[in-house]
């Protein structure tokens, strides 16, 4: 079960303190996708998905649908 409260990129869940990027990573490699699966599957540029993993961007409103 996951309880999110959203601070600027940082995610609180029942197992911690995440950034948005390490748990779409996280979930990502739990379903066995690459980072241009994933892109495509979201169309955004795979880019753009390594950016979020490492924190250098947001998600893009894309992404959160």
């Amino acid at each position: 079960k996951w309880h999110f409260m959203a601070s600027g990129g940082v995610v609180s869940t029942l197992g911690g303190v995440h950034t948005v990027g390490e748990l779409l990573r996280q979930w990502r490699h739990h379903r066995r996708l690459s980072q241009l699966d994933l892109a495509l599957a979201a169309d955004v540029s795979a880019r753009h998905v390594s950016l979020v993993e490492t924190g250098k961007s947001n998600p893009s409103a894309d992404m959160d649908e």
